[in-house]
């Protein structure tokens, strides 16, 4: 890969991350706010990685640069349920964050076979914690779609409260698995 390459790259990834910050700053309520942030906050460390990669490690930054974009993805789907009026949006962009958390943990997963037993075991301890919060938000949100509810304001608190202790979890991965 190329740095022009790679500099197209970022700067169409900051572009998104920009567009998502304005859409969340136009219309997001306050208790949406610190989510929104933590997955900001988590998009600029992913971007400092790649950047810092481009100069010092080439060899790594395509495989940072393809778990900034799958992180990017959860981030915009995430806003998306936020700002949704309706269930069936709600729904459908939360499934679409899911199957983002799905390909970023597999390419993370992916980064941390290389490394050493022991960070490599702790690695997928930690993944693993996150994917089970993972398949909480999909039991969740298929519980509500089966019927089990209507999806009213009460279903949707529910399933966002998974989707919360799932995106802070991801938060919580050590940046060396970053």
């Amino acid at each position: 890969m190329t740095i022009t390459t790679i500099e197209d790259q970022l700067a169409e990834v900051r572009f998104r991350i920009d567009r998502m910050q304005a859409r969340a700053q136009a219309g997001v309520a306050a208790d949406v706010l610190p989510r929104i942030q933590r997955h900001l906050d988590a998009l600029h460390q992913d971007e400092a990685s790649v950047r810092a990669a481009s100069g010092q490690a080439p060899d790594e930054v395509e495989d940072k640069l393809g778990r900034l974009t799958s992180r990017l993805d959860v981030a915009e789907h995430s806003l998306t349920a936020d700002l949704s009026d309706d269930w069936a949006t709600f729904a459908a962009a939360v499934e679409e964050e899911l199957r983002g958390w799905d390909t970023y943990l597999e390419r993370l997963q992916t980064g941390v076979a290389a490394n050493a037993w022991k960070t490599r075991e702790q690695a997928e301890t930690a993944i693993a914690d996150v994917r089970s919060r993972r398949i909480a938000v999909e039991a969740r949100l298929a519980q509500v779609c089966d019927g089990a509810g209507d999806g009213g304001q009460k279903q949707r608190e529910c399933v966002t409260a998974a989707r919360d202790e799932l995106a802070q979890k991801a938060h919580q991965l050590p940046t060396k698995f970053n």
